[in-house]
């Protein structure tokens, strides 16, 4: 009995151990099997590009050689500047699409030789095309964004006139001209206003509508009439020349007649009033007055005794 049971568990254990040894030997292969597949994915991911057959069987002379570039885009510098720069390395082979193709991979690095390697296959047929969707995936980052958030930071500055921010923001315009959807500068020049700022309050509830020839109508005339308010300010807030002080009004005292009182009678106080008067009427006034004194003064006088 104790020797059946023995063999018993004995078999028991051999069975366990040759249990866990297939489960291992299955867990092998199934790795083996998946490094494989993640080679043989990686080989073909590898032999991916984005040129099309013709380019990528295009024979090549061999006497081109690809040449020293001045410089590696990696995304962050202008993608403009850096298509430039590789077409003049190869102009020679500037006629040549599968050349120019081939070796553009080459300038790149970094961010940039990614995003080249994650276009669809197949979609480059021409350097043309290739520059096409090289500038379109930089040119926003490099050439465009700056321009653009100069656009949007365009604000009013204090005691700027009109004028002065329209001629900044039409600088702006000129410069992003033909690249920059012509509503983000109307949006740009309203979010540059104040709020309290007579043309915002026309303008801000048609942004959206209002055209670009509208909005330089709006500006010329609001700045027109924002000069003209200018100059009556000026005007009411100068100091007077004296060659004008003649033409201001003067306020005298006027008298009436004097009632007349009998002898002994107390002296009352004859009420008076502001009359305004021109200057030249003020001058005569006092001459009058000085003629008036004079004469007395030469009056002779009687003596009671």
């Amino acid at each position: 009995m104790r020797g059946r049971h023995h063999e018993e568990d004995g078999g028991n254990l051999n069975q366990e151990v040759l249990n866990e040894l297939r489960y291992m030997t299955a867990l092998i292969n199934n790795s083996r099997r998946g490094g494989r597949v993640q080679l043989a994915e990686a080989i073909k991911e590898a032999d991916k590009y984005p040129f099309t057959y013709e380019i990528m069987h295009a024979d090549i002379p061999e006497k081109c050689v690809l040449p020293t570039l001045a410089s590696i885009f990696s995304g962050s510098k202008s993608a403009v500047q850096h298509l430039k720069q590789y077409t003049l390395s190869l102009m020679q082979w500037g006629r040549n699409d599968a050349i120019l193709c081939r070796y553009f991979p080459a300038s790149l690095a970094g961010e940039a030789l990614a995003l080249f390697d994650g276009l669809p296959e197949k979609s480059i047929s021409s350097f043309k095309d290739l520059q096409k969707i090289f500038l379109t995936t930089y040119i926003s980052d490099n050439l465009l964004r700056p321009g653009i958030e100069t656009l949007f930071n365009l604000r009013r500055r204090p005691a700027e006139s009109l004028r002065g921010l329209v001629t900044r923001w039409r600088t702006v315009c000129s410069e992003l001209a033909r690249r920059v959807d012509k509503r983000k500068f109307i949006l740009a020049f309203v979010n540059a206003l104040i709020p309290t700022d007579l043309l915002y309050t026309q303008i801000f509830i048609i942004r959206n509508s209002i055209t670009m020839n509208e909005l330089r109508e709006y500006q010329e005339e609001y700045i027109e009439l924002e000069e003209k308010q200018r100059q009556v300010n000026k005007m009411t807030l100068s100091p007077v020349k004296e060659g004008n002080s003649r033409l201001l009004p003067r306020t005298v005292h006027a008298v009436g007649n004097e009632p007349r009182r009998g002898k002994g009678e107390p002296t009352v106080p004859v009420p008076t009033k502001l009359v305004a008067v021109s200057s030249g009427d003020q001058e005569w006034i006092d001459q009058q007055r000085y003629e008036e004194s004079k004469r007395r003064n030469h009056e002779p006088r009687s003596y009671n005794t």
